[in-house]
């Protein structure tokens, strides 16, 4: 099977045309349409598509069944190394599709890495999906952790499309209260990523003041929003998190999990549980 390298816009199950290319025992590319490409029903695919002219690269699971289903959106943090991977196979099977890409300039995606344009690359995906003829487009959710969190209130406050919203870990103000030298933000963050120390400083202390989480929360409702967060979470204070439901008010569930870190490492099967059953009630 060959990757639909000349289809910029989408995969074989899903891209913009419906179509997929084959390599037939060597003798070359020929078209096959979703129904008939061999990975149909492999219930994962390789995805690609544009964001201001970058390619962004991800990857597709597939629930069972050709017919629409309901889609999250997952959103990892900055720089990703936890990418949600399990949310995503516990999501396929209870009957979800689940998207997990990368922004630009991080993870084999195209461009130079910048905190501020990710909200740009978050309503490229959606537009993406609302594109797939597998997904239901009246049933797509976001799911961010840390920075992805950030990500996915600010973009659904302005983009409709996404009917339902869950966060954990999530920073509402990127860089709050968060010291870091040089060398520390090399370690942590820019050495995964396609930018520098210095311009990372900056892109942090931009959308500190431009694109705050906490403004942006109040404009999800009524959409449902699902706020969980750890007590020892070290990057993020719990503090944040108790800011941000409080801000959201009656439309938001908020859920703190005693001893969780900021990744969940040791929580996994509890956050996979609680958000697919949210997800599941919120966009039946």
């Amino acid at each position: 099977m060959w990757a639909t390298d000349l289809d910029d816009e989408g995969s074989a199950i899903c891209g913009l045309d419906g179509e997929g290319l084959t390599d037939v025992d060597g003798e070359g590319l020929t078209w096959s349409g979703p129904d008939e490409a061999a990975s149909a029903d492999e219930g994962i695919t390789g995805v690609t598509f544009d964001s201001d002219g970058h390619r962004l690269v991800g990857v597709l699971y597939l629930a069972r069944g050709t017919e629409p289903k309901p889609t999250a959106l997952l959103l990892h943090g900055c720089p990703g190394l936890e990418k949600n991977l399990d949310l995503a196979v516990r999501l396929r099977d209870r009957g979800w599709n689940a998207l997990l890409f990368h922004y630009r300039g991080c993870w084999g995606s195209a461009g130079r890495y910048d905190l501020r344009t990710v909200p740009r690359d978050v309503t490229a995906a959606v537009g993406y999906l609302t594109a797939c003829p597998r997904v239901d487009p009246g049933r797509i959710g976001a799911v961010g952790h840390s920075m992805g969190g950030w990500a996915a209130i600010v973009t659904a406050s302005t983009d409709p499309r996404l009917r339902a919203v869950a966060v954990y870990g999530a920073a509402p103000r990127l860089g709050a209260g968060l010291l870091l030298r040089p060398e520390r933000v090399e370690q942590e963050f820019t050495r995964f990523l396609a930018v520098t120390p210095e311009d990372f400083a900056v892109q942090l202390a931009t959308v500190g003041e431009q694109m705050d989480a906490l403004g942006a929360v109040t404009a999800i409702r009524p959409r449902p929003l699902l706020v969980v967060h750890g007590t020892r979470d070290r990057w993020v204070p719990v503090a944040q998190a108790r800011e941000l439901a409080a801000r959201a008010g009656p439309w938001c569930r908020y859920v703190e999990v005693d001893g969780a870190n900021h990744a969940f490492s040791w929580h996994r099967a509890e956050l996979a549980e609680l958000i697919a059953d949210w997800l599941s009630e919120g966009l039946s």
